[in-house]
């Protein structure tokens, strides 16, 4: 009977501080919040007044003063600031993926060089040939420039697979982006990752004819944007 009560307590116990934990961290997560939107409101009230600033100094000065070119550069450094503080908030804002022991996830946001939501554009993983790697899956990114790629499969496959990396093709099915480094899962985890292409968004080849085939704005995929549709079977 002592140890039967033992036991209780060591699970109340341990209850009780797996709660204690969850409290913590959910008021570490609300603090991180606030203090991403008290920065992102600083830096708005920064730009309104470098915007006015602007104006004031075109009035006085005309367009093509030093000091209006100055004020303009300040508002173009305030509008990539808030941007990336806007980057940082949807990242902590992200969907907790729930992922199997034997798979893994990907889940990020394509955007421009302005760093504003690439919508529509189509995300799928090649291998170091460029080949496509259908059993991944492939997914559309939404008006906020969200993806998520979620692999269920087995930890054979998970770990013996080629080299992983992302690619992503426009609304025009061109191929925008490739990363230059391999992207590896880590088994049981979403990995959370922002995409910003080149500027001047020029296509860098051929999509693989057969993500062409399934997936790319035209063709045969009706999926809405932000899903992993046709996503095969594990094989």
């Amino acid at each position: 009977m002592a140890t039967s009560g033992s036991n209780q307590t060591a699970t109340a116990t341990a209850s009780q501080a797996a709660e204690e934990l969850k409290t913590a961290l959910s008021s570490a997560d609300n603090s991180v919040n606030q203090g991403i939107e008290s920065l992102g409101r600083l830096h708005q009230a920064r730009l309104s007044q470098a915007t006015r600033a602007v104006a004031t100094l075109t009035a006085q000065y005309g367009a093509s003063d030093p000091r209006v070119k100055a004020a303009e550069a300040s508002v173009t450094a305030t509008k990539t600031t808030i941007a990336r503080v806007s980057m940082v908030r949807q990242q902590v804002a992200a969907p907790a993926v729930q992922v199997s022991n034997t798979g893994w996830a990907l889940q990020g946001r394509v955007l421009d060089a302005q760093l504003q939501p690439a919508a529509k554009f189509t995300v799928f993983l090649v291998d170091a040939n460029k080949t496509y790697l259908q059993q991944y899956g492939f997914a559309y990114t939404n008006d906020t420039g969200y993806f998520l790629l979620d692999y269920a499969g087995d930890s054979a496959q998970a770990t013996a697979a080629a080299q992983l990396f992302i690619e992503v093709a426009n609304t025009d099915a061109n191929p925008v982006f490739l990363s230059s480094t391999a992207f590896q899962p880590v088994l049981g985890t979403a990995t959370f990752q922002n995409i910003v292409l080149p500027a001047g968004g020029q296509p860098i080849g051929d999509p693989p004819q057969a993500i062409r085939d399934v997936a790319l704005p035209g063709k045969n995929a009706q999926a809405q944007p932000g899903t992993t549709p046709s996503k095969p079977s594990s094989p």
